[in-house]
């Protein structure tokens, strides 16, 4: 029985050629599934030996086919000198409903030595009741990529620039994940062109200003840490920037990143330790972000902060055309929204 269910892991093993014979990849976030994917393409054979042993089949040609036979079939021949073949199921969350993917156990109970047998299921979890899933869980390898929240991305970019043997800046790596958003495609798009631009291995808050193409002074970070210790006059500033370049700075995301620093510093009035070190254990936040909660504590007591929390949820409806009073645009709301968090 295979163990394997990190993508670190999996990744080792593919690149150490230690293949499983069967894999079900499924989730909600496609960017790890199609890592694997292109892994198992790489590895599992050599360019001159996938002209007869490279079999991929989409939803769309099973659901031509009315059955999976198809699939089984591939699945159970033998391959053409060479040591193995592989073969993919690719998109099986488009399959139609005439269609049971259950179907495939009767592969899946005894599968064949020499196939690599592959199903990609994006954009939602498999169903963990189904037999199959059960089967693929025994026979080989299960692995669900999940969406990645906001505030796990920070440690998800970290640990894949120190995988490449790059460092960053607290700030850089705030810009860059606050600037790109959650799309785990479009962050590691962004990431491989900076390790490709960047002189040396370590990223700075220039180098991200630089290649990406954020303000380096006026960004939802520095508008944060303005708050934080009540600089109204560059909050003032910062919302004029803002105003000047909306479609670089939407206001959702601005939203976005206000709520989850109210957020966190209504959680760091209980905090057992609320020094910056305690505040970075206890919320897994940066040294900088600490350190802004720290300075927000100051003015901002535990009912302030909940007051601003509802109001930036009242602010995000209108923003969005539920409860508008106003009718305002994005940057008159905007600057509403602000004097209120800070009065």
């Amino acid at each position: 029985m295979a163990k394997s269910s990190n993508f670190e892991d999996i990744r080792r093993d593919i690149l150490a050629g230690k293949f499983q014979p069967v894999y079900l990849l499924h989730g909600e976030e496609s960017y790890y599934i199609d890592r694997i994917t292109d892994l198992l393409l790489e590895h599992v054979l050599a360019d001159e030996e996938k002209d007869f042993n490279l079999t991929q089949l989409y939803a769309s040609d099973v659901n031509r086919q009315g059955s999976l036979a198809e699939v089984i079939t591939a699945c159970r021949r033998y391959p053409m000198m060479a040591e193995r073949q592989l073969v993919m199921l690719r998109e099986a969350q488009l399959l139609e409903r005439s269609i049971n993917i259950d179907d495939l156990a009767y592969y899946l109970e005894q599968p064949s030595e020499s196939t690599v047998f592959a199903v990609t299921f994006k954009g939602k979890s498999f169903d963990a009741r189904k037999k199959v899933f059960k089967l693929f869980a025994d026979k080989g390898v299960c692995f669900e990529s999940k969406k990645i929240r906001s505030y796990e991305l920070p440690k998800v970019v970290l640990s894949e620039l120190k995988s490449q043997g790059f460092t960053i800046d607290d700030r850089a790596l705030t810009a860059l994940c606050e600037s790109v958003g959650e799309d785990l495609t479009r962050v590691f798009s962004e990431v491989s062109k900076l390790e490709l631009s960047i002189k040396g291995k370590h990223i700075t808050l220039d180098d991200v200003s630089s290649q990406i193409g954020i303000s380096k002074e006026y960004n939802n970070w520095e508008l944060q840490s303005a708050i934080a210790v009540r600089d109204l006059a560059k909050i003032e500033r910062i919302r004029q920037y803002f105003e000047r370049n909306p479609k670089n700075n939407p206001l959702v995301v601005t939203l976005s990143v206000l709520f989850s620093f109210f957020s966190n510093l209504m959680l760091s009035f209980y905090c057992r330790d609320k020094s910056e070190r305690g505040l970075m254990a206890e919320l897994g936040c940066s040294y900088p972000a600490a350190k802004d909660l720290k300075a927000a504590q100051r003015w901002c007591n535990a009912w302030h902060t909940m007051s601003n929390l509802s109001l930036i949820r009242d602010y995000d409806a209108q923003a969005k055309g539920a409860r508008s009073v106003t009718g305002g645009k994005d940057y008159e709301l905007l600057a509403e929204l602000l004097y209120k968090l800070t009065h």
